[in-house]
């Protein structure tokens, strides 16, 4: 897969305007990542040696915060004036 998306990539600095293969190699690219954060996850001893000897770089997965962890350092909404309220 790695080979496929360098030749792609090669391709793709020749003929700049060729979109399909552009969204071939994104494709690729991110499934690639699917997999080495699925490598991660399960076995991460094995997905260092992997990304060594691909000679990439990826960034490893973050957390994903829910919405309240990801609002609640911020401050709340602020209060409504009563004398605008429409009655």
């Amino acid at each position: 897969m790695t080979e496929r998306i360098s030749y792609l990539t090669k391709h793709l600095k020749v003929h700049p305007k060729d979109f399909s293969t552009r969204r071939g190699l994104v494709a690729l690219v991110n499934k690639r990542r699917r997999l080495l954060n699925y490598l991660y996850r399960v076995d991460s001893e094995r997905y260092t040696s992997v990304i060594k000897s691909l000679g990439i770089r990826h960034k490893i997965p973050g957390n994903v915060e829910d919405k309240a962890e990801k609002y609640s350092r911020y401050p709340g909404q602020k209060a409504v004036k009563k004398h605008l309220l429409k009655k």
